[in-house]
Formats: structure tokens, sequence, C-alpha cells
């Protein structure tokens, strides 16, 4: 059965991956993100809309002629995340009614049975799910603790801590228990609450097969990475704040990000109940194991899962030009080779020459007249070329520890001329990488800054006459 749906927040990690699924199961979904992110690029007929949660003219525009409403905002990168997310739900539950929506649909996070003071995080979640069981539209809360898949916040943090040292500190969280879940079956559930065949009003919660510790999923997860075992070192003192300092300099996760997930770590997150079994049965052939999904994230997928960012560290600026959208793009698909790049007086050709003495390719590789997907431009690679939307994204090949993007886009702008907008993105390897990225950062810049304005002003000069 084919239902309208609208996903709000469709540009974060599990949002990306259910646009995909609920248009490849035929239904029509209609996508709401704050911002047209690079990283974010729904299948053909899905409808985008670019909209804030907290504005009712964006939502309440977004929800016109919509059956089913997919419910995954959360705002951890805002210190101030729980008065948005209350501001975002309550507004949410009135233009639903307003609008005759049949069903929401909301993914939270687990809610604590162990007595002890909620952290903000869990307690804002618990607060938007009884905020919108609470309105005049069904919602169904579908309550998860750690999502395992590349891309989730949690399991990244996981993950990369126990791939960086044979030593784990052991605080008295470790022993906290849950039943972290498959983000694929997580996606079962979302995806068949689009066709239940009646409104559902209540809180649920998503939990794996199994119940476990933080320790033991370390564990779990070094083996299943085929590490060793990890030795625990208890530590008396270990602050949350400590926590999230090491995830944003070793992590693809802000500290920003981390910091509330770690004070969620003080809850045992451990319960059986499995009341969704009523509405939704479970995925065919059952839910997945732990080693399972951590198994699945190094596999090839079909359908990418994806995380809101497309890179751990992005260099992003924008410069607006005189220049007509055509001449921005004339410039843009003609860098590199006897054009250059626009940057200093031999940047690129001394790092050409470091990459060379480090047995890498070197800088002159050149470049064809006009360039396609898989081509060479000196030390980059072309991975899109597109005249229409005019944009231009390299990948870097000269030696570094992790990889580099850079996309340049021609936008027009309202009066005639257009705006220059340039994205450097290195997703870092180990912690080799990231500190590649903090030291080069002011350097990169001194060289992207420059680099942007003088392609503008290249674009900006009048046509040789005759």
């Amino acid at each position: 059965m084919m239902t309208r749906c609208l996903v709000v927040g469709a540009g974060g990690y599990v949002g990306t991956a259910l646009v995909e699924r609920l248009a490849g199961d035929g239904h029509e979904v209609r996508a709401m993100a704050r911002g047209a992110r690079p990283s974010f690029r729904p299948p053909a007929g899905v409808e985008t809309v670019v909209g804030d949660a907290t504005d009712e003219g964006d939502v309440r525009r977004a929800l016109r002629g919509v059956e089913v409403v997919y419910y995954l905002v959360h705002s951890l990168s805002r210190q101030d995340f729980a008065s948005i997310d209350r501001e975002a739900a309550e507004i949410l539950v009135r233009e639903c009614a307003s609008a005759g929506v049949r069903q929401i649909v909301y993914l939270g996070g687990a809610r604590p049975h162990d007595g002890r003071d909620v952290s903000e995080h869990l307690g804002s979640r618990a607060e938007v799910g009884d905020i919108l069981t609470g309105g005049g539209t069904p919602a169904l809360v579908l309550q998860a603790s750690m999502i395992i898949g590349a891309g989730s916040a949690s399991f990244e943090l996981l993950r990369t801590f126990t791939r960086l040292s044979p030593l784990v500190p052991r605080p008295g969280w470790m022993s906290r228990r849950s039943r972290p879940i498959a983000v694929d079956d997580v996606l079962h559930y979302l995806v068949t609450a689009a066709g239940m065949p009646a409104p559902v009003n209540g809180v649920f919660d998503l939990n794996g097969p199994e119940s476990l510790s933080y320790l033991e999923l370390v564990q779990r997860c070094a083996r299943t990475l085929g590490l060793p075992w990890r030795l625990p070192v208890p530590v008396p003192v270990w602050s949350h704040e400590l926590s999230a300092v090491l995830a944003g300099l070793v992590t693809s996760v802000p500290g920003v990000v981390a910091r509330p997930l770690f004070r969620s770590l003080e809850h045992d997150l451990d319960t059986a109940e499995h009341g969704i079994a009523r509405h939704i049965a479970d995925p065919p052939g059952g839910l997945s194991s732990v080693d399972r999904a951590i198994a699945r994230c190094a596999e090839p997928r079909p359908v990418p899962v994806r995380a809101g960012t497309a890179a751990p560290y992005v260099d992003a600026r924008s410069v607006d030009s005189a220049a007509a959208p055509a001449s921005l793009w004339r410039v843009i698909a003609g860098v590199g080779g006897d054009n250059g790049w626009y940057t200093l007086p031999l940047v690129w050709t001394l790092r050409g020459a470091l990459d060379h003495a480090l047995g890498g390719i070197g800088l002159y590789r050149g470049r064809p007249a006009e360039v396609s997907p898989g081509d060479a431009v000196d030390f980059w690679t072309v991975r899109e070329c597109d005249p229409v939307a005019r944009r231009l994204v390299l990948r870097a090949d000269m030696r570094m520890p992790g990889v580099t993007t850079l996309t340049m886009r021609a936008v027009p702008s309202g009066d005639g001329g257009s705006r220059y907008e340039q994205t450097v993105r290195f997703r870092p390897r180990g912690v080799a990488g990231r500190l590649y990225w903090l030291l080069q950062k002011p350097a990169h810049d001194l060289v992207f800054s420059v680099m942007a304005r003088n392609l503008v002003r290249e674009a900006e000069r009048p046509a040789p006459v005759g």
C-alpha cells in the first residue's frame, strides 16, 4: 500500500537511509531537512523541501497532503538542545492536527528504569515522546538505546575507542547494560509503520536480542573487528567532559554531541519489553545479533547508510560574485593544469614536490581540456562534474593519512550574479590523520581562502576583446 510520507530530519543518519528505504518500497516520500547537504542526495522521485522544524510556516507547508510523518529531529549539536526539541515537538503536534495527519512515527532514546536522575539527553527524548503522544494525532514512539550502524554517533564512539588502544579505561558506567539494535532492524520497524492498518498511539522499546554491558560491547566489537582482547584499566576519576574532549580529537563525533551521549551511559537501559510486536512483526529471520550488526558495518551495502555529515572535518566557505553563474562555472571547470589553482604562488608546486618525494604521484599530471569523472587534474581525480548543477567534486590523490575531497560550485543569486561555494572535507585515518588536520589547518585556511577570492576575481574579469 502506497503511503504519502514526510521525513522530518531527512538529512541525518537514520533519515537518509529511511528516505531511501521508503522510496524503494514504493511510498510517496517528501524529505525535509534544514539545508542542502552534499551528503544528502535522495533517490529520484523524492520531493525535497528545505525547512526548520521550529518554523511553523515551514512545517505547515511540508505537511500538506501527508498521511504519515516520521519525526527524526534531535538537536544534540546545540547546547540548548532540550528547549529547541521541545519547541519543535509542540509545533509538530499543532500542525499535524491542523493538517489531518494520520500517524506520527518518532524515533527516540530508551528510557532508564534504574531510578537514577535522568540525563538531559534521555530526558529530552522522553519529553518529546510525551508531547507527541499527548497531542491530537496518534504517535508511535519507538525508543532505542544504541543503534549499531556505520554513522550512528553512539556506535562510532564505541568503534573508535575500541580501535584506539588495547587498554580501555573502565569507569563505573562501563558496567551499565543496554540492548543495542542493528540499524537495519530499526529501519524495518520504521518502514513497516507506514503500512499499519490502523493508527497507534503509544511508547514502545526497540531492543536488540542481547543484554550487554558497555565493556562487553567493547570486547565484542574488538573480536568482530579482528582486534585482540582489550585490557580494562580501572580508573578512579573519568569525567564525561574528558570523554567528550577525547571524542572530539579522535572520533568523527563532535564533542558537543558526544557529551550528552556519554552522560546517558550512566543509566541501565536494559529492558525486555517488546510490545511493538503487537503492531509490527520482527524482521524476517529475526533480529540481528550484535556480532552480525557490527560485521555489517564493514560490508559493501547496496543502499548506503550515511551520516548527516559526510566527513568528520569540514572547511566550508563562500564568496558572492558579480559574475554570471556560467562565467563562474567556466573558471571552476577549468582549474588545474596550465590554469593553476588561483592560490598563493608555488603552494601547490611545493605540495606536489613533497608528495613526489614521499613516493606519491606529485603535481604534474595536467588535465584534459574537458574533464569527466575519473579524469586526473594534477594530484586530484574528478569524482563528479555536473555542468547543470555547476558542481565539480575532486578527490585528492596525494599521500596523507586520510581522504580529502574538494567541492566547488557556482550558485545563481537573485541579482544575476552568483555565489561561489567551496567545501573541503577530510576523513582522517586514525590519530595520525586527526593530528595532520590540526597541524595543517592554519596553512590550509590561508590557502583555500585565497583560492576562493582569486577564483571569483578571475570569473569577474572582463573577457578579452578581439
